[in-house]
Formats: C-alpha cells, structure tokens, sequence
C-alpha cells in the first residue's frame, strides 16, 4: 500500500502514493543488506527511522514537482483550467 500525503490547508483532501514493484524490490533489496550490518538495534531503528524520513521528503517533493509542472503545462497551453 502507498503512504499518505495530507494537505495541512485542505480539510479532506489527500493524495495516496502506490508504490511500485521496483520500489518493493530495492526496499527488500536494502533490508537485507541492513540486516548483514553490525549495527546494534537503536542503531538500526535509527537508520530506518532516518531512510523512511528521506524517502517521504523525495516522495513530497516529486509529488509536488510534477503537480506544479502539470499546472504550468496547463497554463502553457492556455484552454483556462479545462483538461
């Protein structure tokens, strides 16, 4: 299942994000290579901890990357909001 992007100005407005079968591989790909590491277990929470905060950070900001580029495009090509 995707995670949830929540919209702070919005009341009932959210975007779910699916993640892909690449996505699942290279996330099992990587928890393996975790779990080979001699790290003790604060160390690995703390590495997921800071890896899951990334990935949501990369996620908002593609999110809103291509949200904005969608809107210019639309501007761009001046039919006024209608899609």
């Amino acid at each position: 299942m995707g995670d949830v992007i929540n919209f702070p100005d919005l009341d009932n407005v959210c975007i779910q994000i699916e993640r892909t079968e690449a996505f699942i591989q290279t996330a099992n790909e990587l928890s393996a290579f975790l779990k080979a590491l001699p790290l003790s277990h604060d160390e690995n929470n703390k590495l997921v901890e800071l890896m899951v905060k990334h990935v949501k950070k990369a996620e908002t900001g593609a999110f809103l990357q291509g949200f904005s580029m969608g809107y210019e495009f639309n501007e761009y090509q001046g039919d006024g909001g209608s899609l």
